[in-house]
Parts: structure tokens; C-alpha cells; sequence
């Protein structure tokens, strides 16, 4: 046995430099958060497979949501999540697909106009409001400020 765990604890905190953090010295470094915050923000690169995903799973949610007249309890977590990260992904000057693209409205609008060929013909819930839905999500991504959750099933009712 090598030692007690307080021993090795010891040991190592003996290793490390004795840091003031009450003074201020020029000479010190300033090992404190500012300056990792200083170092710009990187964005992963979004795969095109998950950005048309979260677009095709907003739109069947929609769809089944005009269709019922209220959200799905079961969908409503998964699609409010993907519509969340598709709004911030558009207002966000950084967020790229793979391909090196930014994501920006082009990309999304293409995108949107094309969900009914990604989407299987029948058998979604509210089928019929495919194209409401894809109007919805549009109107909803394109908006300055994000809106509330709360708020979707109110402006479903008015698409």
C-alpha cells in the first residue's frame, strides 16, 4: 500500500502553486473566468440529416396538433425542443451545417418547401395540415423574438 488517501491527498495539493487570491499583483496570471470567456464561441458544425429532422418533426407535430385542436402530450416535448433549436440555430450568426454552410433563412426556406417530400404521403396524424404546419413552423422561425410555448397552440388556431 502506497498511503492513506490524506496522504496522497496531501501530496498532490503540495504540488500545486500557493495562489493570494485576495492580491492583486501584475505579476501573477489571471487564471479566472474572464479570460476563458474572452476566447470566441465555437459552433459544431450541424448535421444536414438533424437539421431537416428537427424541421420534418415540428411540422408532424403541427400537423397533429391543427388537426386535434391541442398539443399531443406525448410529441409535445420533442417537437418544442426541435423548434427551440431551429429558431436559435436562424438567429444564431455562428450555427453552420456540415457542409460548411451557415444556417440561415435560404437554407431553412428551402428546406420547409421540400418537407412534404420527406414526409411519408399518409398515415400522419392530420395528414391534411401538412402544409398549414410547414406554414406555422415557417411563421414561427422567422419571428424576431422566439415565442412562448404557450402561445403555439393560440397561434395554430389563427394559421
Amino acid at each position: 500500500m502506497v498511503g492513506s488517501a490524506q496522504d496522497m491527498q496531501e501530496d498532490v495539493l503540495g504540488l500545486l502553486p500557493t495562489i493570494d487570491r485576495h492580491s492583486e499583483t501584475a505579476d501573477r496570471p489571471d487564471f479566472g473566468c474572464a479570460a476563458r470567456r474572452q476566447r470566441p464561441p465555437t459552433a459544431a458544425p450541424v448535421p444536414r440529416a438533424t437539421f431537416l429532422d428537427r424541421i420534418d418533426s415540428c411540422v408532424r407535430h403541427f400537423a397533429a396538433m391543427l388537426a386535434a385542436g391541442q398539443p399531443d402530450a406525448n410529441g409535445a416535448p420533442t417537437a418544442e425542443f426541435a423548434r427551440v433549436q431551429l429558431w436559435s440555430w436562424l438567429h444564431d450568426d455562428e450555427a453552420v451545417l456540415d457542409d460548411g454552410r451557415p444556417i440561415d433563412f435560404a437554407v431553412f426556406d428551402a428546406a420547409i418547401q421540400r418537407v412534404g417530400e420527406r414526409l411519408p404521403r399518409r398515415g400522419l396524424p392530420g395528414q391534411e395540415n401538412v402544409l398549414r404546419a410547414a406554414w406555422l413552423l415557417a411563421e414561427l422561425t422567422h419571428a424576431s423574438a422566439l415565442p412562448d410555448a404557450a402561445q403555439v397552440p393560440a397561434l395554430a388556431r389563427t394559421a
